[in-house]
């Protein structure tokens, strides 16, 4: 180990050793000289003993050569410091873009592949001896290839960076989705010779995100499922609630009046028992009108979306005493069952929001219809709410709003209203406002069901 250390420093040190024997040999020369041709002198005074003037000649030109041997090595050292370093540089270079796990390709300016790296081999299907020397888009085809949009023309017209998601095609015929992005390749000097190109193979990701949409749509049509058999049981439950309470109700009320009418005057403690059942049967008779109109309120299915709304909104102000204003264009909306109720629900959705968070003592509500779309904003004037910030954990109510509007392709906007409180805008689109219409029985007597 210390030999090879010695070698290395002597292969180092090789013009310094290369101008002492130079020196030598020059001494033993000039000696000689003055020895055999001007025979002024024995070889050992020639060598070792020469006169002032000689001594001084030898000494200039020995320190010449070896001023000359001491610089040269030191440049010599310096260019192959440099010379190693960019070695290594190039091999670290080399090395990140073979081993990159993206797929990468240097492109000249004649649009042909310079080099690339085993990753986009794999990821092309072709050998890199095939790949080296081809036209770019012959290799690995999309399509910005042959248009002013393509990398290379645009980093050549200026631009320094280019990124994009784009469908590649492979040398077989088939299509995998890349982020491409592509940056200027330069010369020591700056001159662009063309473009270093990434890209990244986003299969799995498109996978995944194709996954996870078909999941959405299938919770979307589970969640509209789930509302229509929700509305249907309501439905259901306000007409047994109607026919059958209301029919013993009735019966009961009549046998009530007839078992006053029938009690004698002086029986007053009767009477007034009589009367107070009958009114706590009025009572009762009121409850369940106001029940099965919540259920499913008769109004909707007879006379359409806008009365609905209108009395909605009029019992709204008579149990909160907030004014609510309707507008309506034209002044009768009628829509597909589905999408009436739907409006309906998210309707009185609002309602409640702002009886429980806005402290609001007014409220606009502003119905159009036309024939690009349906539209309905509910404003109020209120403390407002947050609209920028993250979701409430708890707020189920604007979250069912949302699948709603979503299971007709509509959107769904939460903004601050003119006058500093929320406001509710949904929209509606033409293709949607003729859902199929279900069709219910309606049983005998379902019709008199009135708010």
């Amino acid at each position: 180990m210390r030999g090879n250390y010695n070698f290395w420093r002597m292969r180092e040190n090789s013009l310094i050793i290369g101008g002492i024997v130079i020196s030598v040999i020059f001494w033993l020369l000039e000696s000689s000289n003055h020895v055999f041709f001007l025979a002024d002198s024995s070889l050992f005074e020639a060598v070792f003993a020469p006169t002032w003037h000689e001594l001084w000649m030898r000494l200039t030109v020995v320190g010449a050569f070896m001023a000359f041997a001491f610089i040269a090595n030191r440049i010599v050292k310096a260019r192959r410091r440099a010379e190693d370093a960019a070695t290594r540089a190039l091999t670290e270079v080399d090395q990140v873009f073979q081993t990159a796990a993206d797929g990468m390709r240097i492109v000249g300016r004649d649009f042909r592949v310079l080099r690339a790296n085993s990753t986009f081999a794999n990821l092309v299907g072709l050998p890199k001896r095939e790949i080296i020397g081809r036209k770019c888009h012959e290799v690995f085809w999309g399509d910005r290839c042959d248009t002013p949009e393509c990398p290379l023309t645009r980093v050549l017209n200026g631009d320094q960076d280019v990124e994009y998601d784009a469908d590649k095609v492979r040398s077989d015929g088939t299509s995998v989705p890349c982020i491409v992005s592509a940056t200027p390749y330069r010369r020591p000097d700056g001159t662009i010779v063309g473009i270093v190109e990434d890209f990244r193979d986003i299969s799995e990701r498109k996978r995944a995100e194709r996954d996870l949409k078909e999941s959405g749509e299938r919770l979307r049509e589970l969640t509209a499922h789930l509302q229509s058999i929700r509305e249907e049981e309501r439905s259901r439950i306000a007409r047994e609630i109607h026919d059958e309470l209301g029919q013993v109700l009735t019966a009961l009320s009549l046998d009530v009046r007839w078992l006053q009418k029938r009690l004698q005057a002086a029986r007053s403690d009767l009477q007034k028992k009589t009367r107070s059942m009958g009114e706590l049967i009025t009572t009762t008779v009121k409850s369940i009108s106001r029940i099965c109109s919540e259920l499913r309120p008769a109004i909707l299915d007879d006379v359409g979306l806008s009365a609905a709304i209108e009395w909605q909104a009029d019992e709204f102000t008579s149990r909160t005493g907030i004014a609510c204003n309707i507008q309506t264009e034209p002044p009768e909306i009628r829509l597909s069952e589905e999408l009436s109720v739907a409006i309906f629900r998210i309707f009185q959705e609002a309602l409640t929001n702002i009886v429980r968070h806005a402290q609001a003592s007014e409220v606009e509500v502003w119905l159009r219809l036309t024939p690009s779309d349906f539209s309905m904003r509910v404003s109020d004037d209120g403390i407002g709410m947050e609209v920028t910030g993250p979701q409430k954990v708890n707020s189920f109510g604007l979250l069912g709003v949302k699948e709603r509007v979503r299971g007709f392709d509509g959107e769904l906007t939460v903004c601050a209203s003119d006058k500093g409180g929320a406001c509710l805008d949904i929209v509606i689109p033409a293709p949607k406002l003729e859902a199929r219409n279900k069709e219910v029985h309606v049983p005998a007597g379902h019709a008199a069901q009135r708010p």
